[in-house]
């Protein structure tokens, strides 16, 4: 390997003991955490790596060049604030989708409820990772007299009831819970990224 970039700068890189990707990034990893910073892209011999996963393995006999540039988990946790209104009027539309092809016997009703678990799922992790790095207490913040910490515990009790309707097999009942618990429900998420905004903003 001839040369990492790190935000346009030169970094030295331990190499000893080294011989793929995931060694290289692990080491500048650990150095920039020490500056409460981490890794938001990639390029490797020129060209963006989109999925670390399968590259990670990598031989460094490969590669030519490291192109990395970093960000904050507090500038993160913000971008992430700004846009999750718009993430969730999409996450809405995914799960009425998938609501109707339910109810409609759809066969394609697998495909879009999967592309929905993958939208919650993201969600779920985009409100952990805010309330951590954006330090929000979901006990004191509230929304209409109510701690967001009771809108989590909500939340996950519909995640509960749409794991029960799978086992009991029960599409109609899935359809509705997506289309009548969860679908309203996210309107006040959608107020709380509205809070989040105003907290982080202060």
């Amino acid at each position: 390997m001839q040369s990492c970039i790190v935000d346009g700068r030169a970094m030295d890189i331990k190499l000893s003991g080294v011989d793929c990707l995931a060694g290289v990034l692990e080491s500048v990893n650990g150095e920039l955490a020490k500056n409460g910073r981490f890794v938001a892209a990639l390029r490797v011999n020129g060209r963006e790596v989109a999925d670390l996963a399968r590259e990670s393995n990598r031989p460094l006999d490969g590669i030519q060049s490291i192109e990395i540039t970093t960000d904050s988990p507090v500038r993160l946790a913000r971008d992430i604030v700004a846009e999750g209104r718009t993430y969730i009027n999409g996450l809405q539309e995914c799960l009425l989708r998938a609501a109707g092809r339910f109810t409609s016997g759809s066969e394609s009703a697998g495909r879009y409820f999967e592309e929905a678990v993958q939208g919650m799922q993201w969600l779920v992790q985009m409100i952990g990772f805010v309330e951590q790095n954006l330090q929000l207490d979901f006990r004191r913040l509230s929304l209409n007299g109510r701690p967001v910490v009771e809108y989590v515990q909500s939340l996950n009790a519909i995640f509960q009831d749409i794991v029960n309707s799978q086992e009991r097999f029960d599409p109609v009942l899935l359809a509705d819970i997506l289309e009548y618990d969860l679908v309203p429900h996210l309107e006040e998420w959608k107020k709380i990224f509205a809070l989040f905004e105003k907290e982080s903003a202060a």
